[in-house]
């Protein structure tokens, strides 16, 4: 961290971005992500319960915040990982929530689709974090 503070404002932006070469590119760990999943669908599964349907949709930020997290550490393919994890998961959440017959509450109605979109963002980020990287010559 204290190489962070002799830093200016740019050089931390631009080391967000464009993580250093030298830097070891490790794979996002799998545990995490469950118990990250694990924990977004309990707190839908409540939310849906007790009838607050916006606190469904909190699953979603659970999902992008635990992936931005991987991110930030400097996982290996980390955008294009998040980018395609993060749409990937929509399709899935649409096709679950137009297959999956609608209840009265809309909590309940879109937890389905919400749970399932959320697991595959997780599996699709895992997946291409695990893929090679490039050779070094």
């Amino acid at each position: 961290m204290s190489d962070d503070r002799d830093r200016g404002f740019t050089e931390r932006v631009r080391r967000f971005f464009w993580f250093p070469r030298q830097a070891p590119r490790g794979t996002a760990p799998i545990r995490p992500l469950a118990w990250c999943w694990l924990f977004g669908a309990v707190w839908g599964a409540g939310a849906a319960a007790l009838g607050w349907s916006d606190g469904v949709d909190l699953m979603v930020v659970v999902t992008v915040f635990a992936l931005l997290d991987d991110v930030i550490k400097g996982v290996r393919h980390r955008w294009p990982a998040f980018a395609v994890g993060s749409l990937g998961g929509w399709p899935a959440d649409r096709l679950v929530e137009g297959e999956v017959a609608a209840s009265g509450d809309p909590g309940w109605a879109a937890y389905p689709g919400l749970a399932v979109g959320t697991l595959v963002a997780f599996a699709v980020f895992a997946a291409i974090t695990r893929l090679p990287g490039p050779r070094r010559g």
